[in-house]
């Protein structure tokens, strides 16, 4: 596939990309090791969880530190703050361009290719670039009752970036455009019928449901998982950074938008990124601010 011959080009951008941020965990991201075989990263970086630079720079320390291990064969992302996993990015303090731009998707493509498993332990909101990294991990797990997902970027008069790419690949065309064009908000057992996850888990049972599924691959022969990725990976598909660059140069030519200098402060005035009621309603919120203003 051609996003395996783009490894060793991802690897040296991301590794360098990487030194020249000299990226420090900052503690967005806290990691846990159950065991040497199965770790933890937790989101802890309440009240939103909000994709900003820390995330950028401890993701980036992750990957590293998971590439270097030899041990470790399953990795569960969660979060420890209630009601979001990734709720987006943060618009109103994004991070620079040398931190989420091509060394972000080289870094999510890099971790895809590593020789362990990813699990998505979701049980709350996540949109945007949020649900785009889970949908890059390799298997997803929503709570039945708290798990929500969204391409939300629409909503806001902007053209979903990068992981956008992924849509079509787990939910058809059809699907794809239904969720990336409607940006309205998801629920998990409708998310695990179309694909975006692997199973909606009742609520009351969803983290001893996770902790096994962990404990059980992480007793796997490595060898034998890692090859049986790689052979997966292979015929599976995954964005190259051709098709990430084409949809992150996309996203870049909508945020210049006039009405988007009209729109996101109103929106932000209005409640985003600081109420958290707003934000568990960000998919009806966007209503309000649609057609060209004023705001």
């Amino acid at each position: 596939m051609q996003y395996l011959r783009l490894v060793p080009f991802i690897f040296t951008l991301a590794v360098s990309a990487l030194a020249a941020c000299q990226a420090t965990p900052t503690g967005f991201i806290r990691v846990t090791k159950v065991t040497p075989s199965y770790w933890r990263a937790t989101f802890s970086n309440a009240p939103f969880n909000l994709l900003n630079s820390n995330f950028y720079l401890d993701f980036y320390a992750l990957v590293d530190q998971l590439e270097n291990d030899q041990e470790v064969k399953v990795v569960v992302f969660d979060s420890e703050v209630p009601d979001f996993w990734i709720s987006r990015i943060d618009i109103a303090n994004p991070a620079p361009p040398e931190l989420s731009s091509e060394v972000w998707w080289g870094n999510v493509t890099r971790l895809s290719n590593l020789p362990l498993i990813t699990v998505a332990s979701i049980r709350g909101i996540t949109r945007g670039a949020g649900v785009e990294l889970a949908s890059a991990l390799d298997v997803r797990f929503g709570s039945r009752e708290k798990a929500v997902f969204n391409q939300i970027e629409v909503g806001f008069g902007l053209t979903p970036s990068s992981g956008m790419a992924l849509l079509p690949m787990l939910l058809g065309r059809s699907r794809a455009l239904e969720v990336a064009i409607g940006a309205d908000d998801v629920d998990a057992d409708t998310a695990a019928l179309y694909g975006w996850i692997n199973r909606a888990i009742p609520d009351d049972s969803f983290e001893s449901f996770v902790d096994t599924f962990a404990r059980r691959v992480a007793g796997w022969d490595h060898d034998v998982m890692a090859v049986t990725k790689k052979l997966i990976n292979k015929n599976a598909g995954f964005p190259t950074m051709e098709e990430w660059r084409e949809g992150y140069e996309a996203g870049q030519v909508s945020l210049s938008k006039p009405v988007l200098q009209e729109r996101l402060p109103a929106v932000i005035k209005a409640g985003l990124g600081s109420n958290i009621t707003f934000e568990k309603n960000l998919s009806q919120e966007t209503l309000k601010f649609t057609g060209d203003g004023p705001f």
